[in-house]
């Protein structure tokens, strides 16, 4: 019973997110924004959080629907090792109910700033919502205070695939150009897209890369990160996401942008699946041996002075298909499905 309960709770997860939104004050509490009531002076109390801190956020788990249909018991997760550690979270290997997991949680500068916080518990509404076998599936949130937060998710034993085509390259010395392992990692991306451009309203991913990319030991993979992920809608369709060399130019220039901004992103990933190696690799360290800058960079690709490469090896129809993705016109890209 259980059981049905959550997958019903998924099932009209969307509908959930909207009716939260529309009341003010629990929006304001789950807002991914810097700007709000509960986001300045926070007096140092309660060790560390203000009053009005810890009610804001405490609010935002309490009260949110999503939140507390995924919630399970901390006492039942063991954290191992450590395996990835970013700019604002760690990523844990562990255990729950017997099965491998991976608990992510904030580091601990970030768990006192409101913003994050609301962030990292929109990234879980988001992935609560998804069910697909490309997209690496969120088994629940646990927390006792705001210190022990954790988003918990199906343990990907391959790693990212960052990882893996730095090993082909350094390592393995595998050939350039795509293999069979390679075709398919392209094809189940291509599918996780297919179906977050699928739903109503759509989910942009916003973030594709290879380091978000995660593989099972047979190499299947399965898109993970939500962090900056949105649904489309007028309010974030411009929304700035940081600067990365797998962003779009028009995600760059600040304009409104589309699901053809994850294609973009999904061609980069085909140059590196076939050269293994980051994008613009070529480009970004000159004859003198200066470093040009990756904003540089994104600026030359915005004027169509510089895209992605490919090696001789690549197949001419992946090398057309990239090159589509990539395309300076938005409106000119293939959609998912199309891919």
């Amino acid at each position: 019973r259980e059981e049905d309960e959550l997958s019903l709770q998924r099932h009209f997860i969307f509908s959930d997110s909207k009716r939260v939104g529309e009341d003010d004050t629990i929006n304001t509490r789950l807002d991914t924004s810097s700007t709000g009531p509960y986001t300045g002076g926070q007096r140092q109390e309660h060790g560390g959080y203000s009053t009005s801190f810890l009610t804001a956020a405490q609010g935002g788990l309490w009260e949110d629907d999503i939140i507390t249909a995924m919630r399970i018991p901390l006492e039942k997760l063991t954290k191992g090792k450590l395996l990835n550690k970013g700019g604002y979270g760690m990523v844990y290997r562990g255990s729950y109910r017997g099965e491998a997991v991976a608990i992510k949680t904030l580091l601990p500068e970030q768990r006192k700033t409101l913003a994050q916080i609301n962030s990292f518990l929109s990234e879980i509404k988001i992935m609560a919502a998804l069910e697909h076998p490309r997209v690496v599936r969120l088994i629940g949130v646990a927390w006792d205070s705001l210190a022990d937060l954790c988003s918990v998710a199906e343990c990907m034993e391959g790693g990212d695939l960052r990882t893996l085509l730095n090993h082909f390259e350094y390592h393995e010395c595998r050939p350039h150009g795509f293999d069979l392992d390679k075709a398919r990692i392209a094809l189940h991306v291509a599918h996780s897209l297919t179906y977050l451009h699928s739903l109503d309203p759509l989910v942009l991913h916003r973030d594709l890369k290879s380091k978000n990319i995660l593989l099972t030991e047979d190499l299947d993979a399965k898109i993970t990160d939500f962090g900056v992920s949105r649904e489309s809608s007028d309010r974030t369709m411009t929304a700035g996401v940081g600067t990365s060399l797998w962003m779009a130019p028009e995600v760059m220039m600040g304009e409104r942008y589309g699901s053809s901004a994850d294609i973009f992103s999904f061609g980069v990933v085909l140059s590196e699946l076939d050269s293994h190696v980051l994008p613009y690799a070529a480009a970004k360290e000159t004859d003198s041996g200066r470093v040009i800058p990756d904003t540089a960079l994104l600026q030359l690709v915005s004027l169509g002075l510089l895209r992605i490469e490919f090696s001789l090896h690549a197949p001419k129809a992946l090398i057309d298909l990239a090159h589509a993705c990539v395309d300076i016109d938005a409106d000119a890209r293939p959609n998912a499905g199309e891919v």
